[in-house]
Formats: structure tokens, sequence, C-alpha cells
């Protein structure tokens, strides 16, 4: 009987080539980007004292992504990351500066924000394949989590960020910050990525079609489409009941400290399952765990359809978010069963799936909480996501299989 693997360290993953040069510059843009969104949205609240327009202007930033992301993901496979991703950082630059001019109007504005948002699904995708080829073994499961984790600490700094320059100068500063800290990320690109050949498969002519076209011979695939399954539907119901938090805080009367218990318990638990599951638990352990996770967060919800006291809601919330972790087992099975020179349309694929599903949760969570109440809402998106574990079981324990995707 073999002896467990050890657990991974994170001083192990940064000291793999390239990798503290592609996180650093990642990270960094990051809260850039947290931090002109939030600039943008006042600005335009500023300009036009619509609840509605600023809300625009929050979307402007995600939703094009998902356009993006049917066509863009299949370029990111033929280009050199070196090449691409400072450029990625130079397109968000230039759209912060752009809209810190104040000289494009609300129409100009949004239009800038859609369009740096329409290509982001390229730079994201070329991303994650990069991370898939810098680390090997248990090394990529815990480098992937290191993103997740920065991805939510991010936002969270950005707005600090961001809350103290709106604070101090206004929205326009704020904005010319962010285009430096995009300047400054591309640069970091620039000097840490490695130099790495475009893979052989990729040299064939690009078709606007063919990212679609690898789309559905990923999901033709059974362990693939398990996978993605497994990782989209729990997420997005779990968004779903997480969207009902500010209205579970008004039918319950909560003041801000407790609205606020209630918005951060999800983001806070995520994360503090993606550093305990990532960091403190061997590969074999977090396989072992998928199932188990994947249940607590739809258990971790039920109870709330008894309108608990907020502080107790915010604690079942933050035990539930725990449980999205689980996608940590998977990870590395993924990973092996994407095609060499797949990867990143592999990896957008998951990322449309996981921006869609996070839109379409709220839509049918909101309604839902409007014909019967917050609480009891929230609990049936907890029974359908342990509906959904129970059907998507055989993928949280099948054996990963390199495949074999038709060109």
């Amino acid at each position: 009987m073999s002896a467990p693997a050890a657990r991974t360290t994170y001083a192990s993953v940064f000291a793999s080539p390239g990798y503290a040069g592609l996180y650093s510059g990642a990270a960094l843009g990051s809260v850039a980007v947290a931090l002109q969104v939030l600039a943008f949205s006042v600005a335009v609240y500023d300009a036009t004292g619509s609840p509605f327009w600023s809300s625009v202007a929050f979307a402007a930033g995600f939703l094009p992504q998902v356009v993006g992301g049917a066509v863009l993901p299949s370029i990111a496979d033929r280009l050199p990351v070196r090449v691409l991703l400072p450029i990625g950082g130079l397109v968000r630059a230039a759209s912060a500066a752009l809209l810190a001019s104040g000289l494009l109007g609300l129409g100009g504005g949004l239009a800038v924000v859609a369009a740096a948002s329409l290509l982001q699904p390229l730079f994201g995708s070329a991303q994650s394949a990069l991370v898939s080829r810098l680390l090997t073994g248990d090394r990529y499961v815990l480098g992937r989590s290191l993103f997740s984790i920065t991805s939510m600490v991010s936002q969270l700094v950005g707005v600090a960020i961001g809350g103290a320059t709106l604070q101090a100068l206004g929205a326009a500063p704020a904005l010319l910050v962010a285009a430096g800290m995009q300047l400054v990320s591309a640069a970091v690109m620039v000097v840490g990525l490695p130099s790495l050949p475009v893979l052989a498969v990729a040299r064939r002519r690009w078709h606007p079609a063919e990212t679609l076209r690898g789309y559905r011979a990923i999901l033709r695939v059974p362990t693939l489409r398990g996978l993605l399954l497994l990782w989209w539907t729990p997420l997005s119901l779990f968004v779903g009941a997480e969207s009902l938090a500010v209205a579970y805080a008004g039918t319950a009367h909560a003041d801000g400290l407790l609205t606020a218990l209630l918005i951060g318990a999800p983001p806070a638990g995520a994360l503090v399952g993606e550093v305990v599951i990532g960091r403190f638990c061997r590969p074999e352990t977090r396989e072992r765990l998928v199932l188990p996770l994947a249940a607590l967060t739809g258990l971790g919800l039920l109870p709330l359809v008894f309108g608990p006291a907020p502080l107790v809601a915010a604690a079942l919330l933050f035990t539930a978010s725990f449980g999205l972790a689980y996608e940590l087992g998977r990870q590395a099975a993924f990973r092996d069963a994407l095609p060499v020179g797949r990867e990143a349309v592999g990896f957008g694929l998951l990322g449309v799936g996981m921006m869609t599903g996070q839109g379409l949760g709220p839509l049918l969570a909101g309604p839902l909480g409007s014909l019967v109440a917050p609480g009891p809402a929230m609990a049936v998106c907890g029974v359908l996501v342990l509906a959904s574990v129970v059907l998507l079981r055989r993928a949280a324990l099948a054996e990963p299989a390199p495949a074999t995707v038709p060109a």
C-alpha cells in the first residue's frame, strides 16, 4: 500500500518557474478591476442620479463576457501568453484612462466598459490554461485555489482602495489609479512570464465558430461533461440563495451590522473553505470530500426555511458556502481530461458556464422569494443543490481519464 501524498505547500507553488509573475500580475489586475467597476458606477450615479444607470454601469463590466466567452477562448490556445496577457492589462488600462478623461459621456463610457469586458474571456482563459502548464500534480490544485482566494480578496481590497480614493479625490482620479495599476500588472507579466511555445495543435487557421465547436466536442466527453455540471449546478443554485440575503435581512428587520454579516457570510465562508481544504487536506482527502462538501452546500441552506434570526442565518450561509470548496477535489481530474491544445477552450467553457449559472440562479430564486419568503426560497435552493449532487455523484467519484476530443 503506497504512502499518502504529502500536503503541498504554497512555497512549492510559488517556487514553480513563472507562477509568481503570473500570480502577482493577475492579483494586481484583479484589484484594479474591482476599483474600476466601483469608481465607474459611482461616476455614473453622480452624473445621472439614477440607480438604474448605476446598475447598468456595474453590469456592463460582466454581462458582455458571456458573449466573448462564446467566441474568443479558442484564440488563447494560438497566441503566446507572454504577449497576450500583458495586452489584456494594457486594454484594461486604456479603458480606465478613457473613462477618467470624462470625454465619452454615458453611452461612450458604457461602450468602452462593455468592449473591454467582451475581451476578458480571451485573457482569462489564457491565464487558466497557463496555470495548467506551469504547475503539475497537486501544486496545480493549490495554485488554482490561490487564484480563487485572490479573486475574493481582491474584490474587498479594490472596494477598500476605491472607497478611500473616492472619498479623498473623486471618481476620475480613482479610475486613473486603476489604469496605473493595470499598467504595472502588464509590466509584471512581461518580466515574470516564461516564454512558452504555442502548442502545435493550435497552428490551424482560426475560425469564429471554433470556440463553440470546441465547447460541443468537450461536452460530448462524459468525464468533462459530468465535471462541468458538477461545478456549475450547485454553485448556481447557491448563488441564487445568496442573492436573497438582502431581502432576508429586510424581512427580519436587521440593522446595518447584521445586514452586512448576512451579505459578507457567503464570500467569507467560501474563502475559508478554499484555504482549509486546499492547504490542509491531502489530495486523496480532497477527493473523498467532494460529495460531503457539495452536500454541505445544500444542507446549510435547509434550516433557513424556519426563518432563523439574522445572526444564525449568517452562520448557516457561511457553513453552506464553506462547502463550495468541493470543487478542489476534482480540479486535477478536469485538467488531466482536457486534450492538449484545447486547455484554454476547456477553461473558457468552465468560466462561461459558471458566469451564466450565477446569472440564472438569482433569476430562479428571486421570483420564488417573492412568491413565498426569502428564507423558504433559500431552503428550496438547498434542496435543489442536494438533488443535483445526487444526480451528479458519478462525476464526483469517477476516475480521471484523459479525453480525446475530435478536432
